[in-house]
């Protein structure tokens, strides 16, 4: 006779067995290949940060010892063999191996989670945190002495719908007795309180990881043409970060704009596109290409072109990916000229910019 360890391994086995036949069966089309290396293609070259991975992801199983789904053979486990009567709040992390450390988790998690009171039987009274102040076992004036069972329930000081205590003196217990939450009859329920209404890994992910500030340009560095190189410049210049003269330790080498060799200083708002230079090369490519790029000013231009070219049409995707690599190979001939000594004329430049569009679009 199998476990049930082994009752589901072995369900589990024939699903994926049955998933590889079919699979086998019947051979894909290209453009469904396609699709899903589209939307997988992306997540095997991304950076990961692992302990933030690690983070929400085990929040998951953290979540289903703390409502004790017993579906699951491994929280049942958990419950009997590792908990042992005590509770994932107050159970100390250091007592299991390495697995078992994601009750330090518990701490971030806590403030998402709200014990909703019914009749107080699933609830532990020295172990859950169905109290604001936590679980009173880690009061240090509240000790197991205060009760005959050290895992009573909280349906031991619940009586007809009410807190039913016994006769309390000190202070601090009176304390606690005074902010007791509502009892609202039923069953004992745990509720998600944080993002999205309800658990999830991504709401979980939310906890760890909140929305940062939207920007509008953002539109501008995504797209289906795309040079990861181009948009990686494209965001350090829209940034100001790029490392232009102006940039106080510099400053020694001189302030003034290699491009144009001019006395004005070299800053972001001077390469894009206000140099002489840049203004050629955009003179340029409008004699090939059509490209609207009405605002000298960068700050008011790519708010312009954010609001602008949106979507997926072809033509934004051209033009989101024609402004990135003329800014990378601005800053490209910018960098040549300074450390290799060599120059390109901005027809050269043009050029090569209406080349590499091209090329991704076909």
């Amino acid at each position: 006779m199998l476990s049930f360890a082994g009752r589901v391994q072995l369900i589990k086995s024939v699903l994926i067995t049955l998933q590889v036949y079919w699979a086998m069966a019947f051979i894909l089309p290209k453009t469904v290949i396609r699709e899903i290396e589209k939307r997988l293609g992306p997540s095997f070259g991304r950076v990961v940060l692992v302990g933030a991975m690690q983070r929400f992801l085990g929040n998951r199983y953290l979540w289903r010892v703390i409502v004790a789904d017993r579906s699951s053979i491994w929280v049942d486990w958990i419950i009997h063999y590792r908990l042992r009567g005590s509770s994932i709040w107050t159970i100390s992390d250091r007592s299991g191996p390495w697995g078992w450390k994601m009750v330090r988790l518990r701490v971030s998690l806590r403030s998402c989670i709200t014990y909703r009171i019914g009749s107080g039987s699933s609830f532990s009274l020295w172990h859950d945190p169905w109290h604001d102040l936590g679980p009173l076992i880690l009061d240090s004036l509240w000790t197991p002495a205060h009760c005959h069972f050290t895992y009573s329930t909280l349906s031991l000081v619940i009586w007809d719908g009410s807190w039913h205590w016994p006769p309390i003196t000190d202070m601090e217990s009176i304390e606690i007795t005074h902010l007791l939450p509502t009892i609202h009859g039923g069953q004992d329920r745990v509720i998600w309180t944080g993002p999205r209404n309800s658990f999830s890994t991504s709401a979980a992910y939310d906890v760890f990881h909140p929305p940062g500030p939207t920007v509008d340009w953002s539109s501008l560095l995504v797209g289906s043409l795309k040079i990861p190189r181009h948009r990686f410049i494209l965001w350090l210049a829209i940034l100001g970060r790029l490392s232009t003269m102006d940039k106080p330790w510099l400053q020694h080498l001189g302030s003034e704009c290699v491009l144009c060799r001019a006395s004005t200083p070299e800053t972001h708002y001077h390469l894009f596109f206000s140099c002489p230079f840049a203004l050629e090369c955009l003179r340029a490519i409008r004699a090939t290409v059509t490209f609207h790029w009405p605002y000298s000013s960068w700050d008011t231009a790519i708010r312009w072109a954010a609001a602008r070219w949106r979507g997926k049409h072809v033509v934004n995707a051209s033009y989101k990916a024609l402004l990135a690599s003329l800014v990378y190979h601005l800053w490209e001939e910018r960098n040549h000229r300074i450390f290799q000594q060599t120059e390109r004329t901005p027809v050269v430049i043009a050029r090569i910019i209406v080349s590499e569009i091209r090329d991704l679009i076909i």
